[in-house]
């Protein structure tokens, strides 16, 4: 699991020029974090929630095809947040759903939301 979460936190690390990845690892890593409620699992899905950089993806693996790949976590760490402590986690909810381009964000966002 260790592993998942250091993949994780180097694609949101903010840097001079994005890792590259592919959605299938970026999927399982994410499926692994949010599997396990922990403080690492919660950092790392706060951080997905705020970020604000651009994922590098190769496209021959395929692609998310109804949102970006950084609103789909997004989306996905607002409704785990949510579900583990939506009080505690209320501000990075609310956070994401700023930054979010898609508004599916706020669609999952909104049953945590006052």
């Amino acid at each position: 699991m260790a592993r998942a979460h250091a993949h994780l936190l180097r694609l949101l690390k903010p840097q001079g020029r994005p890792l590259r990845t592919d959605w299938p690892h970026l999927l399982g890593s994410l499926a692994e974090v949010c599997g396990h409620r922990s403080e690492q699992s919660t950092a790392v899905l706060r951080k997905a929630a705020t970020f604000q950089g651009k994922l590098l993806l190769d496209r021959e693996r395929g692609l998310p095809h109804s949102m970006s790949p950084e609103d789909f976590l997004r989306s996905v760490a607002v409704q785990t947040l949510g579900r583990w402590n939506r009080t505690l986690h209320r501000d990075v909810i609310v956070r994401a759903t700023a930054l979010a381009d898609h508004e599916c964000v706020l669609t999952y966002a909104r049953p945590y939301l006052p």
